[in-house]
């Protein structure tokens, strides 16, 4: 025994191993987890602040972002808002009139209203995905630890980087939201999740994508009001009255979305705008005949799947089931609708890849897909380099697309509930 001790100390010695380094190791091995999950955080935020400042890759911060918020600057606050600024909704013009308030360059405190926002989504993400764990009867530590790393592995995510940080969208403003409805409805408090969604509804047109799914919910569950859905035009109309105070005039404040959905052929987007779906194979050009059919297709398809799961109800009493079809439901706007924009899925693949990730691994070649088909369209956009022609982009994106669909058929239908 007295030998063992003695040839110990002598190969501690001979180490040169300190009474620091066993507390340094001891200190690193019992907190490896919280150590590596503040490394992708920080990682997250360095990634960030290195990409800000560059500003020529962005087609639209000179062109757009940068001519309004100078715009308010030369206004004022209030008087900006009363003016014709943009083509974006009230928040976000609010937004921009903040951001002409900081004595910086504009694109420092647009890029960081984007990244605080992505936090925040990371955050509700993990609750999400701690809901989700819960009701799988995960270990409430192991539970905790796989919805923290897949939330935080979300943040690194190539699209959502560029999209705020580089691109200078603010996507992830209204997807902030979004990822809050979800939670607060799969939480079953419905009248939050009501609100959430309509202030989403009220910063972008897109959070439309994901009202089938509260349309479904109300009849198979029957747990809430139709009444609820009054949130979204009611809490519309309040996120305008910034610009209406301001005499802006009720039609120029209020009409913003249907001047939007008027981009498809005042702009030349087509049918289709950089986002992998049917309409890349030679009908772009064809949307004054094709939107209309196209806008009737996308109803059909969804109609069919709502009766479909209303038909077998039971399929909504989970969590998981809820989350995976309500994420097919709006990724099945973007695959038919026209005029989509290759930024349209933020929240769907951003959500997509965090219940993959922590709960269905089976699927993450789904996730990687459709994140690899945003980051290649991303490229293009901002890069200028179409490494893949979009046609085989789009290839791969309704392949998938056609597999999550079967998948929710046979899940649906309860072969694999």
């Amino acid at each position: 025994m007295g030998r063992d001790s003695k040839n110990n100390k002598n190969t501690e010695a001979v180490g040169g191993v300190t009474g620091f380094d066993r507390a340094l190791t001891g200190f690193v091995n019992s907190n490896i987890d919280k150590i590596a999950l503040a490394a992708l955080v920080l990682i997250g935020v360095l990634v960030r602040i290195f990409l800000i400042p560059e500003t020529e890759l962005s087609p639209d911060y000179n062109s757009y972002y940068l001519p309004w918020t100078l715009a308010y600057r030369d206004y004022g606050f209030l008087g900006g808002l009363s003016k014709d600024i943009g083509d974006y909704y009230v928040p976000y013009n609010v937004m921009y009139a903040i951001c002409s308030l900081f004595p910086c360059e504009p694109y420092i405190p647009i890029a960081l209203f984007s990244m605080a926002a992505e936090f925040v989504s990371a955050w509700f993400v993990r609750k999400i995905l701690l809901l989700l764990l819960n009701e799988k009867g995960v270990d409430e530590k192991r539970a905790g630890l796989i919805a923290s790393f897949a939330a935080a592995i979300t943040l690194l995510l190539p699209f959502v980087i560029w999209n705020g940080a580089l691109w200078k969208q603010c996507d992830a403003i209204y997807v902030v939201f979004l990822v809050i409805s979800v939670y607060y409805l799969l939480k079953d408090n419905y009248r939050a999740a009501f609100i959430f969604l309509a202030v989403s509804f009220s910063f972008k047109l897109q959070a439309i994508f994901f009202v089938p799914l509260f349309l479904v919910l109300y009849f198979a569950r029957k747990k809430y009001s139709i009444l609820e859905f009054l949130w979204i035009p009611a809490m519309y109309l309040i996120m305008g009255l910034p610009c209406v105070l301001c005499r802006r005039g009720l039609r120029a404040t209020y009409l913003a979305y249907f001047l939007q959905t008027q981009e498809v052929s005042t702009e030349g987007y087509g049918m289709v705008s950089y986002y992998p779906n049917f309409y890349n194979f030679g009908l772009d050009n064809y949307d004054e005949i094709l939107t209309k059919p196209a806008i009737l297709l996308a109803a059909a398809v969804l109609g069919v799947f709502a009766v479909y799961v209303i038909y077998h109800r039971q399929f909504l009493e989970n969590k998981e089931n809820t989350l995976y079809f309500g994420l097919f439901m709006a990724w099945t706007c973007c695959m038919f609708l026209p005029g989509m924009h290759e930024r349209y899925d933020y929240a769907i693949v951003l959500l997509m890849t965090a219940y993959c990730l922590a709960i269905r691994r089976d699927k993450l070649w789904v996730a990687a897909l459709m994140n690899v088909n945003s980051m290649l369209v991303y490229i293009a956009v901002l890069f200028k380099e179409m490494v893949v022609p979009i046609t085989v982009i789009s290839a791969i994106q309704i392949a998938i697309y056609a597999f999550v669909a079967f998948d929710l058929v046979k899940r649906i239908g309860g072969e694999r509930a």
